[in-house]
């Protein structure tokens, strides 16, 4: 599957992994379901790893959409929450930060974009030297638990 999270209540984050191609409706099913998880937590922070999906063409246009459809989750989190978004490559940071942008107003926690995992990490309060935080992204699926 190519959208998957974990819940991490132990470091108040859900980790979520995007991997090969990747939809606006597999983007909102994802989310959704972590929202109906009984380990669901309004205040967890969200991680959200990018770096080995490609994004369909048009993804971009379909952002107004995935915000309207993703309403009930984003209402759901606490405005202290935040979510970090890692794109290391070049085209999915750009599409990210687009998101961000076009989004960020209807979203009621912050929300940032970032190249490097160690400024992933530290946006949520994750020290990158932790050995339960190190690895967490650039995961491959195999042998990941995945929901």
């Amino acid at each position: 599957m190519p959208a998957t999270y974990r819940v991490l209540p132990q470091l108040n984050i859900v980790l979520v992994l995007f991997r090969g191609d990747i939809t606006v409706d597999q983007n909102v099913e994802t989310l959704l379901r972590y929202r109906s998880d009984p380990l669901f937590d309004g205040g967890q922070h969200t991680l959200l790893d990018v770096m080995d999906c490609t994004f369909p063409e048009g993804f971009f246009a379909e952002t107004a959409r995935l915000a309207n459809r993703l309403r009930s989750y984003h209402e759901a989190r606490d405005p202290r929450a935040r979510s970090s978004i890692f794109a290391p490559g070049k085209v999915n940071y750009g599409i990210c930060k687009l998101y961000r942008d076009a989004v960020q107003a209807k979203m009621p926690y912050p929300v940032d974009v970032f190249r490097d995992p160690e400024s992933a990490l530290r946006y949520l309060d994750l020290d990158p030297a932790d050995r339960r935080v190190r690895g967490l992204l650039g995961q491959v699926t195999q042998g990941f638990a995945s929901n």
